[in-house]
C-alpha cells in the first residue's frame, strides 16, 4: 500500500480519537473511495466506525461497504444472507444505485460460491438498474462480470460481445482497472480460439502487465502474469510459464489466485519434465478451498504424471476424481444455460403480456368513449323531451284559462286588473341541481370551501373560516344560477336567515360531515338541526333527508 494511503488512514483514525463529534458519513465516503485501490485500508477504516453511531441509511451503507471490502480482501462470506436486508432497505427507500450495488456484491459472492446461474440472473437485474441510474462505472463492471461467467461456461460468443461493450464503457468512464481486467479476459478469449491467436493474446497481456505495473495495480499485474504463464504453457515454453507464475505468486495474490499460481507452477514443471516438482505444486491445489475448475485441471495433470511414471492405480484414482469434477462443472453449465433460456422465455412472455395489456387498455378506452357519447346523447334527448312536455303543458294551460276568462267576465270584481291573454304567468321550470353544483365549482367561494375541507382533513384545524358573509354570498350565487330559488324558498317557507343559510349549504352537494366542518360544529349538532327543520317546516317529508326535500321544492 502506498505511503499516502497510510497517511490518509492515520488522519482518519486521529479524527476518530480526537474529535468530539466525528463526521461518520464523511468517513464512509472516504472508505468507499479507498475500496478499489486499497481494499485493506478501506476495511480498516470501516471497522473503526461504530454502526450504532450511524443513522439507518448510513448503517446499511456501512454494512454493504464492509462486505464489499471483505470480498476485495479475499474474506468471502459463507452466503449472501448479510446483504439481503440491505438490498431490501434500499429497495423500499427507492435508492436504485445502492440497491444495484448490493445486488452486484451479492452476485459476486454467489459466483465465488460456484452458483454461476443464480449470479448471472442477479447481474442481469443489476445491468438494468445501473442503466436506469446512469452509472457507467458500475455498468461496465457488471458487463465484465457477466462476460466472465459466460466465458467460464464456454459461451464464448456471448462473452465476446459483452467484453467489447465492457471495453467501450471502461474507456468512456476512464476506468483503468476495468480496462485492464477486460483486456486480460479478452486475451483469455483469444487463447481459447486457438493457436493462430496466441501471439495477439501475448501482445495484449504484455501491454496490460506493463500498464498495471506503471499504475501500481498489483492485483491486475499478478492476474495478467498468471494468464501469461498459462499462455506460455500452451505454447510449450515451460521456462517462461514458470517465470511468470512465480512472479505472480510473489505479488501477494489472494487465495483464489494463489491456487491458480500453484497449478500453473506445477504445469510449468510438467512441461519441463520435472515431474516430482510438478506433483508437489499440483497437490497443493486439490483442497476444498480451491475452485472446481482448478481442482479438475490438477486431477487431470496428476493422472497424466502417474500414468507416465507407471503408477496405474494412482492414475486411475486421479482419473475418477477428474471425471467427477468435470461432471459437476457440466451440471453447473447446464444450470446456467437453463436459466438463460428461462430468462429469454420470460422476456418474450413479458413482451407478449405487455402487448395484450396495451390492446386491452385501448379497447377499454374505446368502449368508455362510446359509453360517454351514448350517455351524452341520451341526456340531450331527455332534456329535449322535457322541454317538449313543458311547452305542451303551457299551451294547454293557456287554452283552458282563455276559455274560463272569456266565459265569465262579470265575475271579475271592479278595480281588479286582468292580465292580457298573451302575457303568461311566471312559471318556474324544474331546477337541475347538478348544473347548479357545476356552476358553483367554478366560483372562488367553492375553491375556499375546498381549501377549508382539505386543510381540516390534513391537520384537524382551520387556516380559513366559512363566515356568515361567505354563507350569504352562497345564497346569492344559488339565487342567480337558479333564477331565484332562494327567494321562492323564503316565500314558501318562513325560514329565519340563519336557517336559510343552513339550507343553502345542503345545495352544495356536501356530506353532513363536511357541513359540520364548514360551520365548525359537531356532526351530531348538524343532524339535530336537520331533524328540527324537517319536523318544523316539512312535516310531510317523512324519512327523507333535508337535501332531497329542498331539491323537490318548485
Amino acid at each position: 500500500m502506498k505511503l499516502t494511503h497510510y497517511l490518509l488512514l492515520l488522519l482518519c483514525l486521529c479524527c476518530l480519537s480526537c474529535g468530539s463529534r466525528t463526521d461518520y458519513p464523511n468517513l464512509l465516503v472516504k472508505a468507499d473511495s479507498l475500496i478499489d485501490a486499497c481494499p485493506d485500508s478501506a476495511l480498516t477504516l470501516l471497522h473503526s466506525i461504530p454502526p450504532s453511531a450511524l443513522e439507518e441509511g448510513d448503517r446499511m451503507r456501512h454494512r454493504l461497504l464492509t462486505v464489499e471490502a471483505e470480498c476485495r480482501n479475499g474474506q468471502m462470506p459463507a452466503s449472501d444472507s448479510l446483504l439481503l436486508p440491505v438490498i431490501d432497505y434500499f429497495h423500499r427507500t427507492g435508492d436504485v444505485f445502492w440497491e444495484a450495488r448490493g445486488e452486484y456484491n451479492r452476485g459476486y459472492i454467489l459466483h465465488k460460491l460456484r452458483q454461476s446461474g443464480q449470479a448471472l440472473e442477479i447481474f442481469q437485474r443489476v445491468k438494468i438498474q445501473m442503466e436506469q441510474c446512469g452509472n457507467t462505472w458500475w455498468l461496465g463492471r457488471t458487463y465484465g462480470r457477466m462476460a466472465y461467467i459466460y466465458h467460464n461456461q464456454g459461451m464464448f460468443f456471448q462473452a465476446d460481445s459483452l467484453y467489447k461493450e465492457t471495453e467501450q464503457l471502461a474507456v468512456q468512464a476512464g476506468d483503468t482497472v476495468l480496462w485492464l481486467e477486460t483486456l486480460e479476459r479478452r486475451s483469455i478469449h483469444l487463447i481459447a480460439m486457438g493457436e493462430e491467436h496466441y501471439r495477439e493474446a501475448e501482445t495484449q497481456l504484455l501491454k496490460a502487465c506493463q500498464l498495471a505495473q506503471q499504475k501500481g495495480f498489483g492485483k491486475n499485474q499478478s492476474s495478467c502474469m498468471l494468464t501469461l504463464s498459462q499462455l506460455y504453457s500452451y505454447m510449450q515454453d515451460g521456462e517462461q510459464a514458470l517465470q511468470y507464475a512465480r512472479e505472480a505468486l510473489n505479488l501477494n495474490v489472494d487465495t483464489t489466485e494463489m491456487f491458480v499460481a500453484y497449478l500453473l507452477i506445477g504445469e510449468a514443471y510438467y512441461k519441463l519434465n520435472r515431474y516430482d516438482s510438478a506433483v508437489i505444486w499440483m497437490e497443493r491445489t486439490i483442497t476444498d478451498n480451491s475452485s472446481l475448475p482448478v481442482r479438475s485441471a490438477a486431477y487431470m495433470r496428476l493422472a497424466d504424471i502417474a500414468e507416465e511414471q507407471g503408477d496405474a492405480e494412482k492414475a486411475l484414482a486421479y482419473q475418477k476424481k477428474y471425471q467427477q469434477a468435470e461432471t459437476e462443472l457440466t451440471e453447473q453449465s447446464q444450470v446456467t444455460e437453463i436459466r438463460l433460456t428461462e430468462q429469454a422465455q420470460t422476456h418474450r412472455q413479458e413482451q407478449s403480456q405487455m402487448k395484450q395489456l396495451i390492446l386491452i387498455c385501448l379497447a377499454a378506452i374505446g368502449a368508455l368513449a362510446v359509453c360517454i357519447v351514448l350517455l351524452l346523447g341520451r341526456r340531450a334527448r331527455e332534456r329535449k323531451r322535457l322541454r317538449g312536455q313543458m311547452d305542451a303543458l303551457m299551451k294547454f294551460w293557456w287554452r283552458e284559462h282563455r276559455v274560463l276568462l272569456s266565459a265569465a267576465p262579470s265575475v271579475v270584481e271592479p278595480g281588479i286588473l286582468l292580465l292580457p291573454f298573451n302575457e303568461p304567468k311566471e312559471v318556474h321550470p324544474l331546477i337541475d341541481f347538478d348544473d347548479l353544483v357545476g356552476h358553483l365549482r367554478e366560483t372562488e367561494l367553492y375553491a375556499k370551501v375546498t381549501r377549508i375541507l382539505s386543510y381540516h382533513q390534513s391537520y384537524n384545524d382551520y387556516e380559513e373560516h366559512f363566515t356568515v358573509e361567505d354563507q350569504n354570498e352562497l345564497l346569492n350565487l344559488i339565487n342567480r344560477f337558479t333564477d331565484g330559488f332562494i327567494t321562492r324558498l323564503e316565500k314558501q317557507v318562513s325560514l329565519s336567515e340563519k336557517d336559510l343559510r343552513f339550507c343553502g349549504l345542503h345545495l352544495l352537494g356536501l356530506s353532513t360531515q363536511d357541513i359540520a366542518i364548514l360551520l365548525e360544529k359537531d356532526r351530531s349538532g348538524v343532524y339535530k338541526r336537520q331533524k328540527r327543520l324537517l319536523h318544523q317546516y316539512f312535516p310531510d317529508a317523512g324519512d327523507e333527508k333535508l337535501e332531497k326535500v329542498l331539491k323537490s321544492i318548485k
